[in-house]
């Protein structure tokens, strides 16, 4: 005991000694004496023997039952430390490494924008924006029939117009008097034909007495040939006898034959009287004394053809009237459109951007107003050469938000390369990029629940069999261990 507590003291004074002035032989004697480990500098030499010493006790080191445990508990302490230390840095390594590996490996855009159409707005007439309540302002709502814009023209033609207008007053003024002439010919036409009808039911009255009267005569005359009938035969019968001069009969034959033809010329009067009356009861007159029809009638004819010219006449100035009507009306309509106009939005859209303010004069075709159409957004995407060669149109994509690990679906409508047309877009393509190229993909659901125009996130491509080469399975083993995929 007394020599070991001598020699503790020895090994202390030897340890500060090496420490202190980096005498390399005193530890490796402590070692066990064994040579300088090849291909170590001094530096790095100096660093494994202090270690040595401060991980292993001398007492230790001679006490041969305790070596296997000590060495044992030497590695674990030395490697596992090293160990624990090295496992954050190899895992930052994958996971720094994960992601530009599966970029390098996937079909994924370079560039992606949300993007929209864009609706725009132009002066349909030549003319001043009127300062109207409803003015737009950026980023406003803009409801499908909203006014916009207003636009008014004071110096608009309007010659065609004054010139109906003019033709309608005229054609106004003169049908009162045209109408006021064809009631006055239906009055006097009116009189002319009661007049007529009065003429006609007196003459047939006169017919029908002057009838009456004939069929009397002839009954008084019948009653004078019956007499003189009687009165020849009873002056023969009395002149057979010698009782009557010859003188005496021949007065009474004469007598009988005059009361005869008497009464044969009186059936012929009544006969041709029956026959005027019944011509007067059809409206047509027979006598020596008239026409076949009367002056009244006559003048009731004329009136008639009057009237009827004045009707036509009246008619046609009515419809002259329609026709000027019409034309008034619609040069008054396309004055309107000329003179003023109201835009209005023609869909549910955002006002995106305003080109014009009240009170500045504008041009016909002229560019007013630009609306974004959320419903039809769109995200637009600038590709490698190597991704854009292995896409097809049709095929599906993922998009996602920057900062975000949700993801929307979406298909592949348009290919356009590098040589793009302008389109009607918010954010047009030759601003993101100008050596990519170009490829349009529909989102549904973008378009559905948010206008998120201007984001920007990345498309990750999912090619048909054909195109999706070898290095597929490798790709979606690396997507499965991202965040979000």
């Amino acid at each position: 005991m007394v020599a070991e507590q001598r020699k503790a003291p020895n090994v202390e004074s030897e340890r500060s000694k090496s420490s202190s002035s980096l005498d390399l032989s005193a530890p490796a004697e402590l070692v066990g004496g064994t040579d300088r480990p090849p291909g170590l500098d001094v530096r790095a030499q100096s660093a494994l023997l202090q270690d040595a010493f401060e991980r292993t006790d001398p007492l230790e080191r001679h006490t041969p039952a305790f070596a296997p445990s000590s060495q044992r508990g030497d590695l674990i302490a030395r490697y596992g430390w090293r160990v624990f230390k090295s496992a954050p840095g190899v895992a930052v390594v994958i996971i720094a490494g994960v992601g530009p590996v599966q970029r390098l490996l996937e079909f994924s855009s370079v560039e992606a924008v949300v993007n929209a159409r864009l609706v725009t707005l132009r002066a349909p007439i030549e003319g001043r924006i009127e300062d109207s309540g409803f003015a737009p302002a950026i980023g406003a709502a803009a409801p499908k029939g909203l006014p916009m814009l207003r636009i008014s023209n004071s110096r608009a033609d309007r010659a065609r117009l004054d010139d109906l207008q003019r033709l309608v007053d005229q054609a106004e003024d003169e049908r009162p008097t045209i109408a006021r002439r064809l009631t006055r010919l239906k009055e006097i036409h009116e009189q002319i034909s009661q007049q007529a009808q009065a003429f006609q039911a007196g003459r047939i009255r006169q017919l029908e007495e002057h009838v009456m009267d004939l069929k009397a005569q002839a009954s008084a005359i019948e009653a004078s040939e019956f007499e003189a009938a009687s009165t020849l035969a009873r002056t023969k019968a009395l002149a057979s006898f010698g009782y009557q001069t010859p003188v005496a009969v021949e007065r009474a034959e004469r007598d009988a034959k005059v009361a005869t033809q008497t009464q044969t010329s009186l059936n012929h009067r009544l006969f041709a009287s029956v026959v005027e009356l019944e011509a007067a009861r059809r409206g047509e007159y027979v006598g020596d004394s008239y026409n076949d029809r009367p002056s009244s009638l006559q003048h009731a004819d004329e009136l008639s053809v009057r009237v009827a010219e004045t009707e036509a006449e009246l008619g046609s100035r009515d419809r002259r009237l329609a026709t000027l009507h019409a034309a008034r009306d619609a040069e008054a309509s396309r004055y309107s459109e000329l003179s003023n106009a109201v835009l209005s939005s023609p869909t549910d859209a955002l006002v995106w951007e305003i080109l014009v303010s009240p009170g500045e004069d504008v041009r016909k075709g002229q560019d007013l107003l630009r609306l974004l159409d959320c419903s039809g957004a769109m995200v637009t995407v600038t590709v490698r050469e190597s991704v854009f060669n292995q896409l097809r149109l049709g095929d599906k994509a993922q998009f996602r938000f920057s900062g975000q690990s949700g993801s929307y679906d979406g298909t592949i409508v348009r290919m356009s390369g590098s040589a793009a047309p302008p389109d009607n877009l918010a954010i047009q393509p030759t601003g993101s990029s100008s050596a990519g190229y170009r490829v349009a993909v529909s989102v549904p659901d973008l378009a559905s629940t948010q206008c998120a125009v201007g984001r920007t996130g990345t498309v990750v491509f999912n090619p048909s069999a054909g195109a999706r080469g070898p290095l597929q399975p490798l790709r979606d083993a690396i997507s499965s261990f991202l965040p979000g995929s």
